[in-house]
């Protein structure tokens, strides 16, 4: 009786390892998506408060813009999307004499990483979705 039971512990061990093994490594891919995901965000916070207080405004929001697409390539490791920097200046809707800076990110899916997904995730559940935008800070100008 008892070396029936140490296989059927082995039996079921082997049908669970695995969903407990994918859910634990998927939290742990999750929480490092999430740190990648902060990091930018703060990123792109500083880059609009910076801008917010340059003189020279114009050359500044080419210098951000670029720091922040190059900022992705290199600090962030799983590259499911490409960002698109969007940096405005619009007038303050209270004091029309005052504007803000804004500045928009919105995460793209080239193409053939769209179409490499399986078709039931594509067309039928439509995850994930081809773009996001998900970063957008305002700050107003300090001159």
């Amino acid at each position: 009786m008892k070396r029936r039971q140490r296989g059927q512990s082995a039996v079921e061990f082997a049908l669970m390892a695995p969903i407990v093994f994918m859910m634990i490594f998927g939290l742990i891919w999750s929480g490092i998506m999430f740190m990648e995901y902060m990091h930018y965000s703060n990123a792109v916070r500083t880059a609009a408060r910076e801008i917010a207080v340059s003189n020279d405004t114009e050359d500044t929001i080419d210098k951000k813009k670029k720091w922040l697409e190059e900022l992705y390539e290199k600090e962030i490791s799983v590259k499911f999307y490409k960002p698109t920097v969007n940096i405005t200046q619009e007038t303050d809707t209270e004091d029309s004499t005052k504007k803000d800076v804004v500045v928009q990110v919105e995460f793209y899916m080239e193409d053939g990483a769209y179409n490499s997904l399986p078709y039931i995730l594509r067309e039928w559940i439509h995850f994930p979705p081809r773009s996001i935008k998900t970063l957008n800070y305002r700050m107003k100008m300090e001159i």
